[in-house]
């Protein structure tokens, strides 16, 4: 006598969606907030967060307004421009040093300015200088 099991393959998968899900909204909350952070503390619009992450304008419209959710790569540069805006916010007390800092040539950036740097989406060498003047090193 041979008897039939039935699995329930929905059950096991339900979780994971959810889990999933879930993540998402937090990723795309977190990628808002920055958004939110660097037009209030730094006078960005969508333009200048466009160029930071290398994606169209429209694109940081449909992320700002969650009707669309960032690939992987957009999702690091996200958490990079975030890490800029924690840097400057615990190197600088005042948003308009952090300004000022973003506008200036820094040597330890061969002379650039960070904002030049971030408008082609070169963020990682951004992170380094902050993560230098942090520590104490003379930039």
């Amino acid at each position: 006598m041979t008897e039939t099991m039935t699995i329930n393959t929905t059950k096991g998968t339900e979780m994971p969606d959810m889990a999933e899900s879930l993540v998402k909204e937090l990723e795309l909350t977190e990628a808002q907030n920055t958004f939110e952070k660097f037009k209030e503390a730094y006078e960005w619009d969508n333009a200048d967060i466009a160029a930071a992450l290398q994606v169209a304008r429209r694109t940081v419209q449909r992320y700002s307004s969650g009707d669309s959710y960032p690939a992987r790569r957009v999702r690091s540069n996200i958490a990079d421009l975030r890490e800029i805006s924690i840097l400057l916010d615990e190197i600088f007390s005042d948003e308009a040093d952090a300004i000022r800092w973003l506008n200036t040539t820094v040597p330890m950036l061969k002379g650039r300015r960070p904002i030049d740097l971030i408008q082609k989406g070169k963020l990682d060498e951004v992170i380094t200088a902050l993560a230098t003047y942090q520590s104490g090193a003379f930039l």
